[in-house]
């Protein structure tokens, strides 16, 4: 009797575990939590011991978060996520874009049939998780395979201490959660940084991405929305749209500021504490050029050097001055002359720089350029990070006399070298500001934040020709770190890593600010130079923990 009654209670549990496992409600979801600092493929497999716990540690005003992994899911079925506890997350699906190619010396693409370089991660041609999409309940699924990107960005006002919470994710296929326990240390990330960094952008890929008409109210409104998103990524400068010129007899034109004046008011309104006032002149590279460096008159190329490229600038110079002493915003312009100028074309150069300092005395001349022999010309010097390393004692000496240092990266340097290509490691996007700090360079610049040409899919082809160099491809995302989303820029894995790294060196600023030695003896930890650095996820952890720790006391 006490069998049977056994048998038919063992039968009746069954049948209700049954009847739970295909309703879904205790079935639990393939799930698997990864670093923030590492890649995420679309074929990364869960371990045999799936990790469902995050440990995070950041500053207040800082960020931290992870990435999670999910499978056996179905496609379409929603995804929704609530979390619990003091501090929320922002939630993002993470949208995975190709890697047509691996990058390579000096400053392209290496085609797929070319053998493996040893300084990349990955093979090309492949899959990887990058672009993030902003995560709303019952988002569908994007296939069996689906991953999130889960970010604290840590309120200023936060309590310092230990915060424990759940993030419970739910599909159609059923539901797992992650405890998260989350270190807040008393440190303060300054909403106001002081690393200078411009990203250069393009509003007319904007609005051509986004399907809108350029300068109508829905370009303008998009523009806000790339501007949030820069600040998002700490950029402090910006490039503001050139006014509209019009030419109304021999010798005399008008300028019209009325898109510049609007577009610099939004830009500071959002936080941004520079304006780059556009360069003067460009290269003509053209077999029949009239000289090496030009300035478009009336759609003309002209010689920079020359005496009507001197009567146009005269007024152009003037007009750019008028508007930034009517608006109070002298003091924050730069000025670019020529993009990478060649020491060939010095001489040249200096003429223009020249003519720069008549009509706008006192605003700093600003230039990247790989070469430190341009005396007098330049007020902040932008080498390439390899350049720098190669000439530091001359780039040095420019700055015991007074002058600023910063440095960039673009297609190049390759290699070793720390830069923010997607086919090596993440955490090199993130040190590159650990260099700033190594070497006391004041700011960053790159030329691509969405520099997508027309005959791109920036998810599908992230290693496009290059402008007029159609012989070669720019190495894998050189030419955008934001996506053109449905609504808006979408941020990357490497944005939200570059930003992270700003937020570092601040950090590593505060810590100097008390004890020096400790600030670089925690920073050579990971970055010694450009090539001589520790990018593995483990040595990034053990020596980032000590960071915030040290700002806070």
């Amino acid at each position: 009797m006490t069998c049977c009654r056994l048998f038919s209670g063992c039968l009746l549990l069954a049948a209700a575990l049954f009847c739970i496992s295909i309703c879904g409600f205790a079935q639990s979801i393939q799930l698997h939590v990864v670093s923030a600092n590492e890649w995420l493929y679309p074929d990364t497999p869960i371990p045999a011991s799936p990790v469902r716990s995050a440990d995070l540690h950041a500053a207040r005003g800082g960020r931290t978060g992870f990435q999670v992994l999910l499978r056996g899911l179905k496609a379409g079925e929603p995804i929704t996520c609530r979390y619990e506890g003091r501090v929320a997350p922002e939630l993002y699906q993470l949208v995975d874009v190709r890697v047509p190619e691996n990058s390579g010396p000096p400053c392209s693409a290496i085609p797929p049939d070319r053998p493996t370089p040893d300084y990349v991660i990955r093979k090309a041609p492949y899959r990887v998780f990058e672009a993030l999409r902003p995560l709303r309940r019952g988002e569908p699924a994007r296939g069996s395979t689906d991953a999130l990107y889960v970010s604290f960005r840590i309120p200023a006002d936060a309590a310092p201490g230990q915060h424990g919470g759940r993030l419970r994710v739910q599909t159609g296929s059923g539901t797992s959660d992650i405890a998260v326990v989350l270190k807040v240390y008393a440190a303060r990330v300054p909403e106001r940084g002081h690393l200078r960094v411009t990203n250069w952008f393009s509003t007319g890929h904007m609005a051509r991405l986004h399907g809108v008409e350029p300068w109508s109210e829905e370009h303008w409104n998009l523009l806000l929305k790339y501007a949030r998103m820069m600040r998002r990524g700490r950029q402090t400068d910006f490039i503001p749209v050139r006014p509209e010129i019009k030419n109304t007899g021999p010798g005399v034109w008008e300028f019209d500021f009325s898109r510049t004046e609007r577009m610099i008011r939004m830009f500071l309104s959002e936080g941004f504490t520079n304006i780059e006032l556009p360069h003067i002149a460009g290269h003509d590279r053209r077999r029949d050029a009239v000289a090496r460096f030009v300035v478009s008159i009336d759609g003309k190329p002209v010689s920079g050097t020359s005496h009507e490229a001197y009567e146009y600038l005269a007024q152009y110079l003037r007009a750019w001055a008028d508007l930034l002493r009517r608006n109070g915003w002298y003091g924050l312009a730069t000025q670019h002359v020529v993009d990478e100028p060649s020491p060939k074309d010095f001489d040249a150069y200096r003429i223009m720089a020249g003519t720069v300092r008549k009509f706008l005395p006192g605003i700093p001349l600003i230039d990247a350029l790989g070469n430190p022999e341009l005396d007098g010309a330049v007020d902040i010097w932008v080498p390439l990070s390899e350049s720098y390393e190669q000439e530091r004692e001359a780039f040095e000496a420019h700055r015991r006399r007074g002058d600023v240092i910063w440095f960039y990266t673009c297609c190049a340097p390759s290699g070793r070298h720390l830069n923010r290509f997607i086919d090596t490691e993440l955490l090199r996007t993130r040190l590159l500001h650990w260099a700033n700090w190594r070497y006391r360079l004041e700011g960053y610049l790159h030329w691509g934040l969405n520099q997508v040409i027309p005959e791109q899919n920036p998810f599908e082809d992230t290693c496009p020709p290059h402008g007029p160099y159609r012989y070669f491809h720019l190495p894998p995302g050189d030419s955008h770190i934001l996506y053109p989303g449905k609504d808006g820029p979408w941020s990357s894995v490497r944005f939200e890593a570059m930003g992270a790294g700003i937020e570092d060196y601040e950090l590593l600023r505060l810590v100097a600010a008390r004890d020096a030695k400790l600030a670089d003896e925690i920073c050579t930890r990971l970055v010694r130079g450009f090539t001589d650095y520790d990018a593995t996820v483990a040595g990034f952890d053990a020596a980032h923990r000590r960071l915030p720790e040290a700002a806070s006391r």
